[in-house]
């Protein structure tokens, strides 16, 4: 079983407002040696600013609004939310030719470059630790992205350190956690499956010890499951791209007290908005995101 996915958060600062987001543009990432076939094109993205609407948005890219809900599984036009990211039916974002491994830009998406938060590591190649994931045992989704030992293409062992993506400023840091004690586990996951679905002060204490930090332009990433912060990671601090924000570990997992170093990982989250990034999106459609914001292709992929 896999870990609870970061959602919510009762003590957060209130990150800034939303960008405007365009469609992912792929490149590759230092993957091999040997030169990467060409990219397959992947589906075009579009991510809702304040003030969009579902009508403007299929005009803009000549398609009905019928066919954008229908490919989004919107309800209606006002299932719209900031930061969404809606597929555009039809239609697909062509990559840049790759005659070999290069040094990826992700601006063209969340408007800075992103490094992955373990060095050296890859993206999972199993959709079930990627966002949208079902997480039956507390009847929810997964909202973020797990680096494990064997699937991460690096070993992720205890105290390993998270690094922050990009620069930003800490908006939270979980010096004083206390691990959950397997009753606290049993009763939570019981209140979710009685509610069907898990609420989100039951899903940020699965998240265990946590570190987020606030890019801008409403952009957060959260880090999940830390064993330690150091302590000069601080509410209001500023960090650099690749600092060490937090040392990677289980707490907040559901074998966290039942079976200590079972499932130590990196649970690590993108939100944008009011929502994490890729929500409502099928696993190709998430997987394509997730390329583009880490600046790979599915020929780098593992």
């Amino acid at each position: 079983m896999f870990s609870a996915a970061c959602s919510g958060g009762s003590d957060a600062q209130t990150p800034s407002q939303t960008p405007t987001l365009s469609a992912p543009t792929r490149t590759a990432t230092p993957a091999s040696p040997t030169p990467s076939p060409a990219p397959t094109p992947g589906p075009l993205l579009y991510t809702v600013k304040d003030g969009d609407v579902l009508g403007a948005i299929a005009d803009q890219f000549g398609v009905s609004a019928e066919e954008l809900a229908r490919a989004n599984q919107l309800a209606d036009a006002a299932s719209l939310s900031v930061g969404q990211v809606l597929v555009i039916p039809g239609q697909t974002a062509t990559p840049r030719p790759t005659p070999g491994p290069t040094t990826a830009s992700t601006d063209n998406l969340l408007g800075m470059h992103l490094i992955m938060p373990v060095a050296g590591a890859c993206l999972t190649p199993d959709d079930d630790q990627m966002p949208n994931a079902a997480r039956d045992y507390r009847a929810g989704i997964h909202e973020g992205v797990d680096f494990f030992t064997s699937y991460a293409c690096v070993d992720v062992p205890r105290d390993l350190p998270a690094l922050a993506v990009a620069g930003g400023t800490v908006m939270r840091a979980d010096h004083d956690y206390r691990p959950l004690t397997q009753a606290q586990i049993d009763e939570l996951e019981t209140e979710s499956a009685a509610q069907g679905y898990t609420s989100e002060g039951t899903l940020d204490k699965f998240r265990g010890r946590q570190v987020w930090i606030d890019h801008g332009n409403g952009i957060v990433t959260r880090y999940c499951h830390l064993d330690g912060v150091p302590k000069e990671i601080q509410v209001g601090s500023k960090v650099k791209q690749g600092d060490t924000v937090g040392y990677i570990g289980d707490t907040g997992t559901p074998e966290s007290a039942s079976n200590p170093d079972f499932e130590i990982h990196l649970h690590f989250e993108i939100r944008v908005g009011d929502t994490f990034l890729g929500a409502g999106l099928d696993p190709a459609q998430t997987r394509a995101v997730y390329e583009a914001v880490f600046g790979i292709t599915p020929s780098a992929a593992p």
